[in-house]
């Protein structure tokens, strides 16, 4: 008897092989964040409303990768930023980015897995309203301008934080804010980069 590939749920089926002698398969494409989501391994993490009562940079938001197993990695997807209207406030707040910073204090997150039925927790420590952060090394790397009253998207999935590193947000609002209301939502999954 030749040998034979056989599926390998125990129906019968066999691989076809096209004239040329090439295997004929068939392959669906899907989005990395609904796998992702499927499988248990897409997480949110939010600050809720913070209130800011000046005009420094206060740390809204900080991640980081706490797995023990050096090929799992944390991808930030997508990061939801909405703005109320500042009292007192001229102009537009900055929103920034930095690459493993250093932080003190700041309220405990824990990020809610978009898989309902999964009972998994993603591994790292998650923080919210930190008393500072501190350059981890001249690398606060991105800046963008929000005018008030705007809800934004931003779509990432190019930001990769492997294990011991972090990632944060922080914002400043706009010259003589009195009273500005904030909310960030970070959108992120797991990945086993060995996989890939």
């Amino acid at each position: 008897m030749p040998e034979m590939i056989r599926d390998g749920s125990g129906k019968g089926f066999l691989v076809r092989v096209n004239s040329d002698n090439q295997m004929l398969t068939r392959a669906t494409a899907v989005q990395q964040r609904l796998q992702s989501s499927v499988d248990g391994n897409y997480f949110e993490a939010t600050t809720g409303e913070t209130t800011i009562t000046d005009a420094a940079e206060t740390p809204i938001i900080y991640i980081k990768n706490d797995n023990t197993d050096n090929s799992k990695v944390i991808v930030i997807d997508r990061v939801f930023v909405d703005i109320w209207a500042s009292t007192d406030g001229v102009g537009n707040g900055t929103l920034e980015y930095y690459k493993n910073p250093t932080i003190t204090g700041g309220t405990d997150i824990v990020p809610i897995n978009s898989n309902f039925g999964s009972a998994k927790a993603m591994v790292g420590t998650f923080k919210k309203s930190m008393t500072t952060l501190v350059d981890g090394g001249g690398t606060h790397w991105w800046w963008a301008s929000f005018a008030a009253s705007s809800s934004n998207v931003i779509e990432e999935g190019r930001i990769v934080i492997p294990p011991g590193y972090s990632f944060a947000i922080a914002y400043t609002a706009p010259p003589s804010n009195t009273s500005q209301v904030i909310s960030i939502n970070v959108a992120m999954f797991e990945l086993d980069i060995a996989l890939i």
